[in-house]
């Protein structure tokens, strides 16, 4: 909660307050609506007492600056579509949701210098629209959550994508926050006047602040800057698998090399068989009975597929160089047990790797339900269990090897299937994601997923492999750290919210 100071906070001043800044229609006291803001897809016990929603930069430092003078705990949400993260729901009870869906517009795009600045309502499925209108050759990377989630959300969550730019938060820029204060910080060179430079330059001159208001409760960021991505007049998917775990962790070797040379530009993945087959169909609950998948009922799956898909995209400016980096590929995988395959080269600026927003990554949260995926999936209404634990991975076969039999085996020993994958989105770092997809309407699988996830997100962190996104389920869960630099954040806490209203209970590692 927020501090008092002898001061208890006084929700209705600011509600009359807050009504007074952004006008009474949007103060939203509607039970239903606040019911809906706090459900995730894991058990949650916070109330909101009220949504909150500013229209620009204005409106969101007066919300700001009221919570501040009432003491009243504020939450900021931009779509809300943190599923398998937390949702919308605050990570302290009470807390005031200031939902900056409204501000949803996009304040500018260059061709050449290939950027995109945008407000924090603006989604991924709205920005894709924007450039195909525009017959933009740029793209913005494409994320395995919902087109309609925040692209600002998601690159402050250190979200990651499919090709080029896949690390979303490595490619912004000129960011606008506001302390809870109510002052305006711009970082870089936004913050001088008539910067021509910008939105291109992500340094500026001085420390650089952008990092402070990343997975973090210290401002709520207005405006963001976007490098995009040219599409590639030559592309191609390619595809094998592996069915022999010792090859896999060759293979992770010799695709991390071809990484480091550029062989390999964007992004590319390992996926399990589980992870592929929520994919593309449900829990077959009417060959197998109950939860959880039975070995042989897993190998029936998997026959013909392997134990382990690789794929992702071979990208060039013309089909000579093409040729050569499918040469190269093809060594790499030599002796897969599903053969090296490609697709078609892709047309100008098709293709969900040039920025096509798909929802078919949702599916993966409906793997236990019984009912059938509706035509619009949305987890959180349809009381689907899922929980996401992503940890950071030395780009190496041991390592990979040796985080992945963890991620592997801790699942299995609480009734979960093990849907695992290995993102790879530098030559260096792999993140292990391990998916865990249960059923919220059966009775203790709440209960039972979140014990896996401390278990498993412990015995990781044991091991030396250390969470990328804490996420509401990590609520006091974080490991200790070895050296001040807790007491260096809590300095800047302090400083930032001196009343402690913004995001009080987010867990800050």
């Amino acid at each position: 909660m927020s501090k008092t100071d002898g001061k208890a906070p006084d929700l209705q001043a600011a509600l009359a307050a807050w009504r007074e800044a952004v006008g009474e229609a949007h103060v939203i006291l509607d039970p239903e609506a606040l019911e809906a803001a706090e459900t995730a897809t894991f058990a949650t016990t916070q109330r909101i007492p009220a949504i909150v929603r500013p229209a620009d930069t204005a409106q969101v430092q007066a919300c700001l600056r009221i919570a501040s003078e009432h003491r009243v705990p504020v939450y900021p949400v931009s779509a809300g579509r943190n599923w398998g993260y937390g949702s919308r729901v605050p990570p302290g009870d009470g807390s005031v949701l200031l939902d900056l869906g409204r501000m949803n517009r996009i304040l500018a795009h260059d061709e050449q210098l290939a950027y995109l600045t945008v407000e924090p309502g603006v989604t991924f499925r709205q920005a894709y629209a924007y450039l195909r209108d525009k017959g933009s050759s740029t793209f913005i990377t494409t994320i395995g959550g919902s087109p309609d989630a925040s692209m600002v959300g998601n690159a402050l969550e250190r979200g990651d994508g499919a090709g080029p730019n896949a690390d979303i938060f490595q490619n912004v820029c000129a960011l606008e926050a506001v302390l809870p204060t109510g002052e305006r910080v711009e970082t870089g060179h936004a913050r001088f006047p008539g910067a021509r430079s910008a939105p291109v330059f992500r340094w500026g001159l001085g420390p650089v602040l952008d990092g402070l208001f990343s997975q973090s409760s210290l401002g709520v960021v207005t405006r963001m800057t976007f490098w995009l991505a040219r599409k590639q007049p030559w592309l191609r998917d390619f595809f094998c698998a592996v069915n022999d775990d010792a090859q896999l962790w060759d293979m992770v070797d010799r695709l991390q090399a071809l990484a480091l040379d550029g062989t390999l530009k964007g992004s590319f993945f390992f996926w399990n068989d589980i992870k592929a087959y929520s994919i593309t169909q449900q829990f077959p609950y009417p060959s197998v009975g109950r939860a959880p998948l039975p070995d042989w009922a897993r190998e029936k799956l998997r026959e013909g597929f392997g134990r382990w898909a690789i794929s992702g995209t071979l990208i060039a400016p013309d089909a000579e160089l093409g040729a050569l980096l499918e040469k190269r590929l093809a060594r790499a995988v030599e002796g897969a047990f599903r053969p090296l395959s490609f697709g078609p080269v892709a047309p100008f600026g098709e293709g969900t790797l040039q920025g096509v927003p798909t929802e078919t990554n949702l599916a993966m949260t409906y793997w236990r339900k019984r009912t059938p995926k509706p035509e619009d999936p949305h987890p959180d209404r349809d009381r689907c269990g899922f929980i996401w634990c992503s940890v950071a991975v030395p780009f190496t076969g041991p390592e990979a090897k040796r985080a992945t039999d963890i991620a592997d085996r801790v699942p299995r020993l609480f009734g979960f299937e093990p849907n695992l994958a290995l993102l790879a989105h530098s030559p260096r770092c792999v993140y292990l994601v391990t998916a865990l997809a249960y059923d919220r309407d059966v009775r203790g699988e709440d209960a039972r997923a979140q014990a896996c996830y401390r278990a498993l997100s412990r015995e990781l962190a044991d091991a030396g492999y250390y969470l990328t996104r804490a996420g509401l389920q990590a609520q006091d869960a974080a490991p200790p750290v070895k050296d001040d630099s807790a007491q260096v954040r809590q300095r800047l806490k302090a400083a930032f919210d001196p009343e402690g209203i913004l995001a009080p209970g987010r867990s800050e590692p």
